[in-house]
């Protein structure tokens, strides 16, 4: 997901990880270039925050700050929304974009055995193991 507000892009984007073994997501929330923000992991509702300081056009004025928030509903991080927020106002809702396709095959293989594992028993894995 991409936008722009004020002459600078938000992005926020995802990526499977093996640190939750493949379970779930982690997702960055860029602003320019600059990674802000890094959350994720086996939740339903990951934030990601940053608060920025944007120098004023006027050398006599304090720098302006805004707090960026990103609020991600990711269940199991199938086509995640996010409301992406500055200063309490919304000002865009759209899909995070969650790289690489192969990592949830790897998650349903992973699910997949397991439940094998448990429907055979422990006998029988222990026969094919001898």
């Amino acid at each position: 997901m991409q936008t722009t507000w004020r002459g600078h892009t938000i992005k926020v984007q995802g990526n499977w990880v093996g640190r939750y073994l493949f379970l779930a997501p982690e997702y960055e929330l860029w602003l320019d270039d600059e990674l802000l923000d890094k959350n994720g992991g086996p939740r339903l509702r990951p934030r990601l925050e940053a608060i920025i300081e944007e120098d004023p056009e006027d050398d006599s004025a304090d720098p302006q700050r805004f707090h960026i928030e990103a609020d991600i509903l990711s269940i199991i991080g199938m086509r995640p929304g996010c409301d992406l927020i500055v200063d309490g106002e919304v000002i865009n809702s759209d899909t995070v974009f969650v790289d690489n396709k192969l990592n949830p095959i790897l998650l349903l293989f992973i699910l997949g055995a397991s439940l094998w594992m448990l429907y055979v028993g422990p006998d029988i894995l222990r026969s094919y193991l001898q």
